[in-house]
This record gives structure tokens, C-alpha cells and sequence, in this order.
């Protein structure tokens, strides 16, 4: 082996060597860059839920304040109101009690208003299940209740079992007239209901 080929191998050991030790060096700092990283991203996470933590308390905080708050304008509106009936309560006992010792009657019991009836509400038709017919018939005017679903045909079998004679049926207002092909409609249905007048033909 020449000299030459000597310190040309000598040249690629040191390479080697070199390129080995670099080596080692990248893979033994990598991990510790990758921890610094991981330790650097947990601690900005911390922090976060730190952050985060606070915000939450202060906004229940406030909440909290503005509640006390309206809770302490609502009490000192009722003892306000209290104060205020309590006091017109004592005025009106002391002019009653100065009216009663003048023999006077007080303005405010001569206005009231004396409580008027409740007006009696009129049930539609279709709550009545009976009607009462004023029948006005030869021998005299007959006044009978009936199922609002009674046919005439059923009202002439009435009035024939007491001795009338029935060929129609007249509606005095508005004038109509009922001939035993219209026997079959019921009191409702021609709208005798709560109440009906007709002449017995």
C-alpha cells in the first residue's frame, strides 16, 4: 500500500467516525427537544384551563352581585308598598273614627257602588235536550214538553191520543206550514227549541 492510499484511508476513517458521532448526537438531543415541546405545549394548556377557570368564576361572580342586587330593589319595593297601604290604612281608620264621633258617613261608603246582579248567560240551543210547544188546538191551547229529538209525527200521535185531530202543523211567525210530508223533521231540527208556538190544523 502506497502512502497515498494510506492517508486516504486514514481520511475516511475520521469521516466515518465524524458522521457516526453526529449521529449519535441528532438522535440523543431529539428526544429532549421533543419533551421541551411537550412539557411547553402541557404548560400553555395549564395555563388555559387556568384562565378559563377564572372567567367562569368571575361571570358567576357578577351573576351573583346582579342578583343580591335586584333581590335588594325588590325588598325595598315591598317594604315601600307596605309602608304606603299601612299608611293609608291608619288615615282611613282615623277619618272613619272622626266620622263616627261627627255622626257622618264617609265619602267613600256613600260611592260604592252597590254590586249589580250577574247577568244569567242563555244557553245555546244545542244544550237543550227538552222544549216546551204551546199547541193551540179546537177544543183549547195545550202546553207540552218534549225530547228535542221528537219527530211531529210524534207530537200529532200525542195530541191524537187526547181526542185532536191532526192533518198540519202552522208556525205563527214567521208563518209556515207543516203538512205531514214534513212530519218526520224533528222539533231541533226546525228549530223549536227552548220553545215553540203552533196552531193544530
Amino acid at each position: 500500500m502506497s502512502e497515498q492510499d494510506k492517508k486516504d484511508q486514514k481520511r475516511n476513517e475520521v469521516r466515518f467516525i465524524n458522521s457516526f458521532f453526529l449521529a449519535f448526537m441528532f438522535q440523543s438531543l431529539t428526544p429532549r427537544f421533543n419533551y421541551q415541546e411537550i412539557r411547553r405545549k402541557s404548560t400553555k394548556e395549564t395555563q388555559d384551563m387556568k384562565e378559563e377557570l377564572q372567567r367562569k368564576e368571575q361571570l358567576k361572580e357578577a351573576a351573583k352581585k346582579k342578583r343580591e342586587k335586584q333581590e335588594e330593589i325588590e325588598a325595598k319595593a315591598r317594604i315601600k308598598a307596605k309602608t304606603e297601604a299601612d299608611k293609608q290604612a291608619r288615615k282611613l281608620k282615623a277619618e272613619k273614627e272622626k266620622a263616627e264621633r261627627e255622626g257622618r258617613v264617609l265619602e267613600e261608603q256613600k260611592a260604592q257602588p252597590t254590586p249589580a246582579a250577574a247577568p244569567v248567560a242563555s244557553k245555546p240551543a244545542s244544550a237543550y235536550t227538552e222544549t216546551r210547544l204551546r199547541l193551540m188546538t179546537p177544543s183549547g191551547n195545550v202546553i207540552k214538553s218534549f225530547p228535542v229529538d221528537t219527530t211531529l209525527f210524534e207530537v200529532a200521535a200525542a195530541l191524537q191520543q187526547e181526542g185532536n185531530q191532526v192533518n198540519s202543523f202552522t208556525q205563527t211567525f214567521p208563518k209556515k206550514v207543516f203538512n205531514q210530508e214534513d212530519f218526520g223533521a224533528t222539533l231541533k231540527e226546525l228549530g223549536f227549541v227552548p220553545s215553540g208556538s203552533l196552531i193544530v190544523g
